[in-house]
């Protein structure tokens, strides 16, 4: 079965009968945490520089802005890894169906 492959196996297969979706989900979303972080730490710097009040209501908005960025991150990337498990959970479907219609000479119950 496809899921005793590597990741680079898996990476590599030109026919995408394997997913690397489930295993890479959590990097990309420790990644998108850490790009959100830094463009809101440049913004709240960018910010101080016109002044304090500026600063601090840059600061709270830019709290703000990525708490909001984390939950549609999630939510996006927990659609992306259903629509994969989806996927693989109705390719073991068929072939159980396959296998049943095979194994047997007369309808499937």
């Amino acid at each position: 079965m496809n899921q005793n492959k590597s990741f680079f196996q898996k990476l590599s297969d030109l026919s995408f009968s394997s997913f690397i979706t489930p295993q890479i989900v959590g990097v990309l979303y420790v990644l998108g945490l850490i790009g959100a972080a830094l463009f809101a730490l440049q913004f709240v710097r960018w910010s101080f520089n016109w002044g304090f009040v500026d600063g601090v209501g840059s600061l709270v908005m830019a709290l703000f802005g990525l708490f909001i960025y984390a939950v549609f991150l999630r939510v996006s990337l927990e659609g992306f890894v259903a629509v994969v498990r989806t996927a693989e959970n109705t390719k073991i479907l068929a072939e159980e169906v396959l296998a049943r219609k095979v194994n047997s000479s007369g309808p499937i119950n």
